[in-house]
């Protein structure tokens, strides 16, 4: 019936492979929903908010900036921010004609 399973000995493979920690996201930074102390967690959930604030403020204030600088040299300016309105109709106006 049920017995050991035997170890491949095909696999060339030696080195001892680490299981990912499961309490850390690919760029090292812990997930609030791992933690199981709320008060730490609010603590780390608070932390990361502010950063992906600052983070958003930060490409805002870039953006602007490379808008001056294009109203400088006298560029076009693209804004690339549409209605959602306006591509939904555009959807399907073009599915319409098709």
């Amino acid at each position: 019936m049920g017995g050991k399973r035997k170890k491949n000995d095909d696999s060339d493979n030696d080195e001892v492979q680490k299981k990912p920690d499961m309490k850390k996201t690919k760029r090292g930074e812990l997930l609030s929903s791992m933690i199981k102390n709320k008060e730490k967690r609010s603590q780390v959930y608070a932390k990361l908010k502010r950063q992906k604030k600052l983070d958003k403020i930060d490409k805002h204030n870039a953006r602007d900036a490379s808008e001056k600088r294009a109203l400088q040299l006298g560029e076009e300016v693209l804004n690339l921010q549409f209605n959602c309105f306006f591509v939904c109709d555009l959807i399907l106006i073009l599915l319409f004609f098709v």
